[in-house]
């Protein structure tokens, strides 16, 4: 049977868009609907939308934006998983508790990331100027991030989500920088060289 790489590309976009709307749903009627302005949790909708419009421009932005936030999630989630190690400020205590609104949020953390991935391998179109994708982004959610403050400290921008991390006067502007220039242009320019040896 030959593989349909566009049947399994819509697959995976709806998929996604449908793990992230029951994702959203949860937090608005059951959690508090501030939570579905961290990034893991609404980027994941935006990724199958790009997948079904086959943007790879928007597909690599979203990305390149959610993988290191959502990789410092699930360190520490299969740290304690794994080896019992616990991470203070971190996901562990989920693996205590099964209920539906758990499960779905790891289901998104675990799964917006690889089938992301594959969906970028498998459009193939390399887009050099991504990461300006990634900025827009977090420019529509920096007056949402300052508009509901440290309390909710949403995606760890005012505040650092790690006991371990110093906070200081300038963090706010450091871990923004920090982020783009250490972690989302260099996976841009990764992502881009893997396409090109793909070919």
């Amino acid at each position: 049977m030959k593989f349909n790489r566009n049947l399994f590309l819509n697959l995976i976009g709806v998929f996604l868009v449908v793990l992230g709307v029951v994702r959203i749903f949860q937090l608005v009627f059951f959690i508090e609907p501030v939570h579905v302005f961290w990034l893991c949790n609404h980027a994941i909708i935006f990724i199958g939308i790009a997948i079904l419009f086959r943007s790879s421009f928007w597909l690599i932005a979203e990305f390149i934006f959610l993988f290191w936030g959502q990789i410092l999630w699930l360190v520490p989630f299969l740290l304690y998983f794994i080896f019992g190690i616990v991470v203070p400020g971190s996901s562990a205590h989920l693996i205590y508790d099964s209920r539906l609104i758990n499960i779905i949020s790891v289901m998104v953390h675990f799964l917006a990331l690889p089938l992301g991935f594959v969906a970028i391998l498998l459009l193939g179109k390399k887009e050099k100027f991504a990461w300006r994708g990634a900025i827009v982004h977090s420019l529509i959610l920096l007056p949402i991030v300052l508009y509901f403050g440290v309390y909710y400290n949403l995606n760890c921008l005012l505040s650092p989500c790690f006991d371990f991390i110093p906070k200081f006067n300038l963090y706010p502007l450091a871990l923004y920088a920090f982020y783009f220039l250490v972690f989302v242009l260099p996976l841009n320019y990764l992502i881009n060289y893997i396409i090109s040896k793909k070919r």
